[in-house]
């Protein structure tokens, strides 16, 4: 057997709405804990979805029972391993750095599925500070230092030295990064700072009071950087940029598209008053806008305008497959509950609104269009009961 097996005996099973759990003589599988997810992998054959601890029994959840006193084999997905291992020891690296030279404590701790991510006790933290501290880091990475792991008794453990205190007795597990990190830690972690590659902060947010700064380390760092490559080259071939101008080359180009949107709202609203005013040639109680190619937003304009001279306004936008209703609350009808009714007599689309206006989306042009004749076939005979 490789590192990653090992043989054992199912000792007991349960069972609960997520399937079925088994506990074993002894285990390999690291039980989710500390920020750090659980092990994947197999057990007897069987794919291992996922591991908890129970006070001192660490339950393994698979598809199916398997007997108490079966011998099985259990195997560690070792990629999964690594990975959170990588993952688990930057957050070490990240937190005494920010501990030791910025003086900003970590507060809690979490890996992900694509990402991971440290909550600091700081008001406030920038991308010039982010860039200072991952050269600090990636100086820590070329050290390549020894990462030492390693269990005490309580009264072996030196305590001042702790990153973080710990209210445990008896054997006490350490995790020591040479001259920078020593902590009473679970998790599973890498040998050397150097097997943690590289590591980059992706994100930062502002959460209740604090800061949390989102990374990636290994070859979760290094799928960032080669995705952030693609998309750059795209934007250099699409704008014609180099990396020293593509900032501004960006910022143009944004300015540009907000002046081309000032100048579509300015043409649509002339449309809007030009077919509304058409409209208002006719003398209807509910006027209806059909709009084939133009955008929601010009449709809705229209209904607004229509519904603001006192008839009852019917909008259809194809482009949307979305239908609008409006009135300017002079009417007694409630136009929410009849759209809704009659989407439920006809069994199709989805919407609703208040007294004086409402929508619906649909999944076809096909049935727009059938509500539609049949809302405003509903108005003009004043059907309009709910």
């Amino acid at each position: 057997m490789n590192s990653w097996q090992f043989e054992t005996t199912v000792t007991a099973q349960r069972e609960d709405e997520r399937g079925t759990w088994i506990a074993l003589a002894e285990t390999h599988f690291y039980a989710e804990g500390g920020g750090q997810p659980a092990d994947t992998g197999t057990i007897g054959g069987q794919a291992v979805l996922d591991v908890q601890r129970d006070d001192s029994t660490v339950w393994h959840l698979v598809n199916e029972p398997i007997d108490e006193a079966t011998v099985v084999i259990g195997q560690i997905d070792a990629a999964t391993r690594h990975d959170h291992s990588i993952q688990h020891t930057a957050q070490h690296v990240l937190t005494a750095l920010l501990e030791d030279r910025y003086g900003i404590e970590t507060l809690s701790f979490g890996i992900s599925a694509d990402d991971s991510s440290i909550e600091i006790a700081a008001e406030s933290f920038d991308w010039e500070l982010i860039e200072t501290l991952e050269r600090d880091v990636q100086q820590i990475i070329f050290d390549n230092r020894p990462i030492h792991i390693f269990e005490l008794q309580d009264g072996e453990v030196e305590h001042d030295r702790l990153r973080k205190a710990t209210d445990r007795t008896g054997t006490i597990r350490i995790v020591e990064i040479d001259g920078l990190d020593y902590n009473a830690c679970g998790g599973t972690h890498v040998s050397t700072t150097g097997q943690l590659g590289i590591i980059k902060v992706t994100s930062m947010k502002k959460v209740r009071g604090n800061v949390r700064l989102t990374y990636v380390a290994g070859m979760r760092a290094l799928t960032v950087i080669q995705s952030s490559r693609t998309a750059l080259r795209a934007i250099h071939q699409t704008l014609s940029t180099t990396n020293e101008t593509v900032a501004a080359r960006v910022a143009e180009e944004r300015t540009a598209r907000l002046e081309r949107e000032k100048e579509v709202k300015v043409l649509e609203a002339r449309v809007a008053k030009a077919k509304v005013a058409a409209f208002l040639q006719e003398d209807n109680y509910v006027i209806t806008h059909i709009g084939k190619t133009e955008a929601e937003t010009l449709t809705t304009m229209i209904v607004e305008r229509i519904a603001a001279t006192g008839r009852i306004a019917v909008g259809a936008n194809h482009t949307g497959q979305k239908l609008l209703l409006m009135h300017d609350g002079t009417h007694d009808i409630a136009i929410g509950k009849f759209l809704k009714r009659t989407l439920d007599d006809l069994g199709i689309g989805r919407g609703g609104g208040s007294h004086k206006q409402a929508q619906a989306r649909f999944e076809s042009i096909v049935d727009l269009e059938r509500a539609t004749a049949e809302v405003v076939k509903r108005l003009q005979e004043g059907v309009v009961s709910c």
